[in-house]
């Protein structure tokens, strides 16, 4: 009888150790569950900020390319500025023949500095002869409504400070992109300032659709009044006059 109970007595302590052994293994697993989604969770942070870092970084890149553009132009102005106050003063000789010129019409070369009054900005353009209407790179374009009309507010990035300049024209119209033309860019009217040749013209609103340059000038602006010398760059520089017809008034 002492020996079927000392049995059975056993046998209850066997199964109470094998029930208890069952329960510590989810607690052990839901653990090792957390830890591993705490891991995944700082992984994917991790990731994250490092691709908000590299977008940083390539709009810095990008930022700094357009002032060393700008800087090369400058500089080609200095020179160009000191050669033609050697011509101006030099004398009058077979040696040194005053430049004839085939055209009353203004010479521009495949890249010009502009001036947009609106915005208080001198921005690099590339001068181009088969686009019809011209363009200007701007970001964060929004269209709203003010007094029944259609506007357009939108930022120029300022090539020199590194900021945003902000403005806002009515809308003139869009204009389809590509051969389906299922994107449309909004058009304002803004001044511009080529030369000494002032104009207020249509420019669509791109983003960022313009590499090494911010405006496009297309046949809209170049038409009776312009020739393009593609092999030469800069050779029209703006000219700011008191007397400039240019307003923030005339293009609203």
């Amino acid at each position: 009888m002492t020996n079927c109970t000392l049995s059975s007595l056993a046998g209850a302590i066997a199964l109470l150790s094998l029930l208890g052994g069952c329960e510590v293994i989810p607690v052990t697993a839901n653990a090792d569950d957390s830890r591993l989604d705490q891991l995944v969770s700082s992984m994917d942070q991790t990731l994250a900020n490092q691709a908000t870092v590299n977008t940083q970084l390539q709009e810095q890149r990008r930022q700094l390319e357009l002032q060393q553009q700008y800087l090369t132009i400058m500089s080609q102005d200095m020179g160009a500025a000191f050669t033609g106050f050697v011509q101006k003063n030099c004398p009058r000789a077979e040696a040194c023949p005053a430049p004839s010129e085939s055209s009353d019409k203004m010479r521009v070369g495949a890249l010009e500095t502009i001036w947009l009054p609106d915005l208080d900005l001198a921005l690099m353009a590339r001068i181009d002869t088969g686009a019809k209407t011209s363009s200007i790179d701007a970001s964060n374009i929004n269209l709203f409504e003010r007094d029944g009309k259609r506007w357009v507010r939108f930022e120029i990035l300022d090539p020199i400070a590194g900021g945003l300049v902000s403005l806002e024209r009515r809308l003139e119209r869009t204009v389809g992109i590509g051969k389906q033309a299922s994107k449309r860019r909004p058009v304002v009217k803004l001044s511009v300032l080529i030369g000494d040749l002032e104009q207020i013209a249509e420019f669509s609103l791109s983003s960022g659709s313009h590499k090494g340059y911010q405006a496009l000038i297309g046949r809209s602006i170049l038409k009776d009044v312009m020739i393009v010398d593609v092999s030469r760059n800069n050779i029209a520089p703006f000219v700011r006059s008191e007397m400039s017809s240019s307003s923030k008034e005339k293009t609203q």
